[in-house]
């Protein structure tokens, strides 16, 4: 195969992997929301059975852990969906550039202009990985008292917050 048809061919397997990522994020994000209601009604009947409060309270900081572990596996999926587009961009149009002596491939900074009005949509695709971490952030400012496997897991909430706020941080530097 000469090098043409195989440039030709892996740009056309790169932008099939793009197109299932796409999918592939959204259905995290729908999960994440599902969670979400999956939980809320959990608690609701939690609190009608009138479970003990120190186990009401374990249940509340063992959501953060399942949302950040989802939140997490967005995020990798989304930096495997943005390097196939960077990749077009820096590898893949100087040299379709330099062979055809014309700008190629024009669809990344469509896509990005595109985006810009509907930044904000953007940045609330993550508030349901995000807003669990209200819960650990509640328990430590309400100064409610937990036993010592609590606190670890609150530690652990914490960490993963972190964690999760500096792995978004592209969130707040650009929108794409």
């Amino acid at each position: 195969m000469d090098k043409e048809k195989w440039d030709a061919l892996e740009f056309e397997q790169l932008r099939g992997e793009l197109n299932q990522r796409i999918a592939f994020l959204h259905k995290n994000i729908t999960l994440g929301a599902i969670f979400w209601l999956i939980f809320l009604i959990a608690t609701f009947f939690l609190i009608v059975l009138g479970i003990e409060k120190e186990t009401f309270y374990t249940y509340l900081l063992l959501i953060p852990i399942v949302l950040d572990l989802l939140a997490f596996n967005y995020q990798s999926n989304q930096n495997s969906l943005e390097s196939i587009p960077r990749y077009f961009h820096y590898y893949l149009k100087p040299k379709l550039r330099e062979k055809y002596g014309t700008e190629m491939l024009h669809w990344e900074k469509f896509f990005a202009d595109d985006k810009k009005p509907f930044s904000i949509e953007s940045v609330t695709k993550i508030f349901p990985f995000v807003f669990p971490s209200a819960i650990p952030l509640y328990f430590l400012f309400a100064g409610i008292q937990l036993e010592k496997y609590q606190m670890t897991i609150l530690i652990v909430d914490l960490f993963f917050l972190a964690l999760m706020l500096w792995i978004f941080r592209y969130k707040l530097r650009r929108v794409k």
